[in-house]
């Protein structure tokens, strides 16, 4: 089945997309040509050897480059490519230059600046823009301003999209011209990513350091529109649904192989909501993606993931299987090294929204992730306080089975105090039942096995409901997610 394109997720359709018919790779060797990922107002990522390449038609050529007091070499090889590599750098935010000369062209990159750089992956909602998220931050609205210490490098779907060349092939450099790093100004910051803005620009703040924020997401990308061909044929993957397979991951990350960065977070899931086997494989596709990413990138860095928010009555039309994305990607936590997840259940779209599928509350989920990111990969703030209540012990008694949480802070509850909701076991098919729970200590809920209900797993937002209005348990002033456990 192959699906198109509505307000930046994969719907069904009857109509197959086929493949782009491209008889050969189209790169061509440019006559002299520094990688579009470098510019001007980037930043570079500190204490890592920094990697800067590009192309030239004139094999053996030496390409020099300066930067920072420091000049290395290197020589084109055989397939036009060239690799200068600068030694690690502390974070600054001293703008510093450099220039990469040959006898064929030469480059100059001004204000540049040293710190962490984070990649900001996913769907439509990691894609979707700042502007219309700012009602919820006025403070920041009103504060967007180039001077900030954060650089933002913006790839969109539209673009990738368009560019049908490279569906079929890894393109070797940035495909638009127009994709570069800029200051953080109104018109710059308004057009980024929203969770990618509003994190980056708490970094700043909590660091003093400066951070770049890179985009390669795409509205309605599948999973395996993002993952190279040969890993999506691995997994059983012959087709896209926007795209062939791998043709975003050919258009908008194959360029950045070789970027030197310190993290990921990532929005994404929706799509493979639509189909139940995709859904209930999830977390093991999740699984198998950040493996290849982090051996492609040579970088084993930590992978902070959005787990899906609600999407309005009408999700359910669209994604029926939404519930079962969900607890893949907490089923992620026990397959995924240095994987975190930020629960967004209760922060989803207005129920008279006119955007269903996308929230414009992108804040509030964003410090959830940012404080997960202090804590886990900066050792900022108590770990303990960062994230969600996870479940860690389960036990039967009799018709009731006892599960015991980590980081329920000051205790589990409810707001107002409201009869405990949103567990569930498997019923007949693919249906589930209603299980009535109460909090009997601060950090254990005790659930009754309703009648006609498989007790082997416990579910909690499990439910397929879109609003997940039905799933009420919170801790560490921070909503429970999706879960399942398996009871001895």
């Amino acid at each position: 089945m192959a699906e198109n394109v509505q307000g930046g997720l994969a719907l069904p359709t009857d109509n197959i997309t086929e493949a782009a018919d491209a008889a050969r790779d189209p790169w061509q060797v440019p006559e002299w040509k520094v990688s579009g990922i470098f510019a001007s107002h980037m930043v570079l990522q500190r204490d890592m050897p920094i990697s800067v390449w590009g192309w030239c038609d004139h094999p053996g050529t030496v390409v020099r480059g300066t930067w920072d007091g420091e000049t290395v070499t290197s020589s084109v090889d055989a397939n036009g490519r060239f690799a200068l590599t600068f030694s690690p750098r502390a974070a600054s935010q001293a703008p510093t230059e450099m220039t990469v000369s040959s006898d064929f062209g030469t480059t100059v990159f001004t204000d540049i600046l040293v710190g962490d750089v984070w990649l900001v992956g996913g769907q439509s909602n990691a894609e979707m823009k700042l502007a219309p998220c700012l009602e919820d931050t006025p403070e920041i609205a009103g504060d967007l301003r180039a001077e900030l210490p954060l650089r933002l490098f913006r790839q969109t779907q539209a673009g990738a999209f368009a560019h049908k060349e490279w569906h079929e092939f890894p393109a070797r450099d940035i495909i638009d011209p127009d994709w570069t790093w800029h200051l953080p100004d109104e018109e710059s910051a308004k057009s980024f990513s929203a969770i990618g803005y509003y994190v980056g620009r708490m970094l700043t703040e909590a660091l003093d350091i400066p951070i770049g924020m890179v985009m390669m997401c795409a509205g309605g990308a599948c999973l395996r529109e993002l993952m190279p061909v040969e890993l999506a044929h691995r997994l059983g993957y012959e087709k896209g649904a926007n795209v062939p397979v791998a043709g975003y991951y050919n258009t908008l990350l194959a360029p950045l192989i070789g970027l030197a960065f310190k993290g990921q977070i990532f929005f994404q899931g929706e799509s493979e909501g639509i189909w139940l086997e995709m859904a209930k494989s999830y977390a093991e596709d999740l699984a198998e993606y950040v493996a290849d990413e982090r051996a492609r990138f040579g970088i084993g860095f930590p992978f902070y993931n959005y787990q899906l928010s609600s999407y309005g009555e009408e999700g359910a039309k669209f994604f029926r299987h939404l519930h079962y994305v969900r607890d893949s990607q907490h089923r992620a936590l026990s397959l995924i090294p240095d994987y975190y997840l930020a629960v967004t259940r209760d922060v989803g779209a207005d129920p008279d929204a006119g955007d269903w599928a996308h929230s414009t509350h992108k804040f509030e989920p964003s410090c959830r992730i940012t404080s997960q990111i202090l804590a886990a990969t900066y050792g900022i703030g108590d770990p303990a306080d960062a994230f969600s209540p996870l479940p860690a012990e389960v036990r039967r008694e009799g018709d009731r089975i006892i599960l015991r949480f980590d980081f329920v802070g000051d205790g589990l509850y409810t707001p107002e105090d409201a009869p405990v909701s949103g567990f569930s076991f498997d019923g007949e098919g693919d249906t589930q039942i209603p299980a009535a729970a109460e909090i009997v200590t601060p950090d254990t809920v005790s659930v009754t096995v309703p009648e006609g209900a498989d007790s082997a797993r416990l579910h909690f937002c499990l439910m397929n409901i879109a609003t997940l209005s039905r799933a009420n348990l919170c801790g560490n002033d921070l909503p429970v997610g999706a879960f399942t456990v398996t009871v001895d």
